[in-house]
């Protein structure tokens, strides 16, 4: 028994439904996508500029050597090392901070055995 008015199909309604839960899925998948370039964009910077530390340890470890190029390069590059003693007796270490002020690279610390003394 139908009736003889019924058409097949979807009403305005379920279509206004469809479209809006259509944009709901669509907007999160915008916003997904958006988020993971922002990712890979901050993980190529921090890449690049824990590159640029490794290469500033080996400079400085050449300084410490006797080579004072190295210095001259750390100083020339816009990054800043700083070194502070640490420990009392027992524990001998140095701890460096290697940071850049003009760039969103941030602060670096690592520690290493403290430089002897002649």
């Amino acid at each position: 028994m139908t009736s003889e008015n019924s058409e097949d199909g979807f009403s305005i309604l379920e279509m206004i439904v469809a479209m809006t839960i259509l944009a709901l899925v669509l907007g999160i998948a915008s916003q997904t996508i958006v988020l993971a370039g922002r990712s890979i964009v901050k993980a190529r910077e921090e890449m690049e500029a824990a590159r640029k530390v490794r290469a500033i340890m080996a400079q400085y470890y050449a300084a410490e050597s006797g080579a004072t190029a190295g210095l001259d390069a750390i100083a020339q590059s816009g990054w800043t090392v700083k070194i502070q003693p640490m420990g009392g007796a027992k524990a001998k270490l140095d701890a460096i901070v290697i940071e850049n002020s003009g760039a969103a690279a941030g602060t670096f610390l690592t520690f290493m055995p403290a430089r002897r003394q002649p």
